[in-house]
């Protein structure tokens, strides 16, 4: 297994600054690297096209990546992973390729990034479906009960976020997915901040889709997603983009699509990606998701203690980090949030979010416009905490 120093050293731009924006973004390690390295100097070609070995090589790369992935998420067969660009297109090809009609009942909660609720307001104007919102406490967890007293008969789809990117929250999935299935509702988990976070686990929470992001908390490239889709609800869903790869041209009137998971991979995939995120899902997993989290609970305590130490510091949310999954919020009294992050930077080399996040639901009840985020993830050191806190007590001297 990898210490948290020995996979602190594999990401070099570690070395360059105090990092605490890990809910933004995960630089990827050296092994990521060597990888789409090695794709780019030794089969550099389009996936799936071409029979001669390097293309074959490249072929079978990537669908080691999709293998891996399947496995990470305990899903029952490769096939149920679909590639894609971001979490946002992972979320819009659920959107836009389900069966949702005039009426249907979609039910999201207040603590959903906006990339998990703009999708679905614009199917309110495009076809009439109905979007509930289930009220998140003022601590940010979402209660399986507001999710129960929304469902109807019309309910369609239960949709919730695994972690949420303000608070820090764990949402009891299992438990969710209990209630979707005894409404008869799909149900869909974003677990953009989950991912190399926390276990995902797609038999257990019984969700039919599961959006993914690999530049996060998984340590993958920027670019790479993906999109689980229960194998059996693969022909249920159209493809969000039509082409080459998705299916072939039959004549002048007729096309035939493919089947999943390729039907959804219209055009060339981003292959160095692909290969990069499957070499950072063999690093998760060599790691330890147990051990991943229990690290983040002791770095995000060792934070929130720091922090509220400091008195002109107004953290929101619990403050108990085991209940978190290494993300939280606050502000400086008589400072604005973009202030403070920019100081941080400049004045102390330390690197948090500042902002909505887009996240204007979760942070409307704290009655605020912006927070300062700071994140933090395995590899994270007291050290870049430390600094954090000298850099804020310096601002307020």
């Amino acid at each position: 297994m990898l210490s948290p120093q020995e996979m602190r050293k594999l990401i070099p731009f570690m070395d360059t600054v105090h990092y605490l924006d890990n809910a933004s973004v995960v630089p990827s390690s050296t092994r990521v690297w060597a990888a789409m390295e090695e794709y780019g100097q030794k089969y550099p070609l389009n996936y799936g096209v071409g029979e001669f070995p390097a293309s074959v090589e490249a072929a079978a790369k990537v669908n080691e990546a999709r293998a891996k992935l399947a496995k990470f998420i305990n899903a029952k067969a490769p096939e149920e992973i679909c590639f894609t660009k971001n979490t946002t297109e992972a979320i819009n090809m659920v959107a836009y390729g389900g069966p949702w009609e005039a009426g249907d009942e979609i039910i999201l909660t207040t603590v959903e990034h906006q990339s998990n609720i703009m999708p679905w307001l614009r199917l309110v104007q495009d076809r009439g479906v109905v979007v509930k919102f289930a009220q998140a406490t003022k601590e940010g967890f979402v209660k399986p009960d507001a999710i129960r007293a929304l469902v109807t008969p019309k309910t369609k789809l239960i949709n919730v976020t695994y972690v949420s990117n303000i608070f820090g929250t764990i949402t009891p999935v299992e438990e969710i997915g209990a209630i979707a299935r005894e409404a008869g509702a799909f149900y869909m988990v974003d677990s953009a901040q989950a991912g190399g976070r926390l276990t995902m686990d797609v038999q257990k929470s019984g969700c039919d889709f599961m959006s993914i992001c690999g530049r996060k908390s998984m340590m993958g490239p920027q670019g790479t997603g993906a999109l689980y889709i229960k194998k059996e609800l693969t022909p249920m869903l159209k493809p969000l983009d039509i082409g080459s790869r998705a299916g072939r041209l039959v004549d002048e009137k007729t096309m035939v699509l493919n089947e999943a998971p390729y039907k959804f991979e219209a055009g060339v995939l981003n292959t160095a990606g692909m290969i990069g995120l499957g070499v950072a899902v063999d690093t998760l997993a060599e790691i330890g998701t147990d051990n991943i989290q229990k690290r983040i609970a002791e770095l995000t305590q060792y934070m929130i203690d720091g922090l509220l130490a400091i008195p002109e510091v107004e953290l929101y949310g619990t403050h108990d980090a085991q209940k978190l999954a290494g993300v939280i919020s606050w502000n400086v009294r008589g400072h604005s949030c973009s202030e403070i992050a920019s100081r941080l930077g400049k004045e102390a080399n330390v690197c948090v979010a500042s902002g909505a996040q887009g996240a204007l639901l979760a942070i409307r009840p704290l009655g605020v416009n912006g927070v300062v985020r700071s994140s933090v993830h395995y590899f994270t050191s007291k050290e870049d905490i430390d600094a954090l806190l000298a850099g804020l007590k310096k601002i307020l001297a």
